[in-house]
């Protein structure tokens, strides 16, 4: 699926004017190009909402030109909880750093044993071409039994995509029901944390106001 949202230039208009009038200021950026632009909040919310960190937008700029973007940074108004700025990262051909989701396939044996299946990393973090981006990550789970689990090892990642996190780190788990009784008594009673302000590091933004 194709995600495209329009984004003007930007010029000297002071940022709270353009917040209070339905505007998202942000950043068009990579190592070689730095643009300040402009989209619309409405529509860069719909999109975003689809695309999140995991596809490619489109960016569609003044004079018909269109960059392929990554969103990379999006910094919140902790008082309205909406998008106070954004970034975007401008794809070139070279491998980027990506997150993508994970997509569990089977039923694993631990769970037809009793188990109870935990995705302990819902994303896998991977080098790949923009071009080679996957939608998501297929994993089987058929083959785990009770008190097995799958590790970022595990993967069988399609052609052209590099694993970019540590291969020991854990994907799926499968705990006996009594463990996972014990981690949902424990999960009811453990403190919220606060919902940070940056959805995801990226660049840092080159203005507050």
């Amino acid at each position: 699926m194709e995600y495209r949202l329009k984004a003007q230039p930007r010029g000297s208009e002071k940022l709270d004017v353009l917040r209070d009038s339905g505007k998202v200021p942000g950043v068009l950026y990579n190592r070689t190009e730095n643009q300040k632009v402009v989209v619309d909040l409405k529509e860069f919310d719909k999109v975003y909402r689809q695309a999140s960190i995991h596809h490619v937008i489109t960016l569609e700029m003044e004079g018909g030109k269109t960059v392929d973007t990554l969103v990379r940074q999006i910094n919140l108004d902790k008082r309205k909880r909406r998008p106070e700025h954004v970034d975007f990262y401008a794809l070139s051909d070279d491998p980027v750093l990506m997150w993508v989701p994970v997509k569990l396939i089977g039923t694993a044996q631990g769970v037809r044993m009793g188990g109870v299946l935990q995705l302990v990393n819902n994303d896998i973090q991977v080098k790949v071409s923009p071009k080679n981006i996957p939608d998501h990550i297929e994993v089987d789970v058929s083959d785990v039994p009770i008190g097995g689990s799958l590790h970022m090892s595990d993967l069988k990642l399609p052609e052209g995509v590099k694993l970019a996190m540590n291969a020991g780190v854990t994907l799926v788990a499968i705990v006996p029901p009594e463990d996972a009784e014990k981690l949902v008594a424990q999960a009811s009673v453990a403190p919220t944390s606060a919902e940070p302000e940056v959805i995801k590091k990226g660049k840092v933004e080159e203005e507050k106001k």
